[in-house]
């Protein structure tokens, strides 16, 4: 097989790839999919962390019952919008930033550190810049 010089751009040959393949599409499905793993692992994760059993052990079934649907439904929300914050942001930055300068961003983590401050920021900036790192020094970045 003849070696062949890669093109800048193709164009789509499907009508619908350049919808597939836009970067607020890609937000999109990263968005849901972080919200419904994040719904996923707050349901699973929630009798790991909870305090409940100490504070509902006199309490009738039913009411034990009621309150531990009620902390396992307020968790999955909370890893839910995280998780969807996550996908969205990261997956917006990522396509953005690699198609305009060619290298990750550390926009994730300001912007999920936002509410703390600069000084959380700029620690959330770090750590998300050296997770890309290192994903990307270990080789599971380049799927070719």
């Amino acid at each position: 097989m003849p070696f062949t010089f890669p093109t800048p751009w193709q164009p789509p040959v499907e009508p619908g790839q350049a919808f597939r393949e836009s970067c607020t599409m890609q937000a999109i499905v990263s968005g849901v999919v972080g919200g419904g793993a994040g719904l996923v692992l707050g349901a699973v994760l929630t009798p790991l962390n909870s305090q409940l059993q100490q504070e509902t052990e006199h309490l009738p079934l039913r009411e034990q019952m009621r309150r531990g649907v009620r902390e396992m439904g307020s968790q999955s929300r909370s890893w839910g919008k995280n998780l969807l914050v996550i996908g969205a942001v990261f997956s917006v930055s990522e396509c953005f930033v690699e198609k305009s300068r060619g290298r990750v961003c550390c926009l994730t983590g300001g912007v999920l550190a936002a509410g703390a401050g600069p000084q959380a920021m700029g620690v959330g900036c770090a750590g998300f810049a050296a997770f890309s790192a290192a994903i990307d020094a270990l080789g599971f970045g380049h799927f070719d």
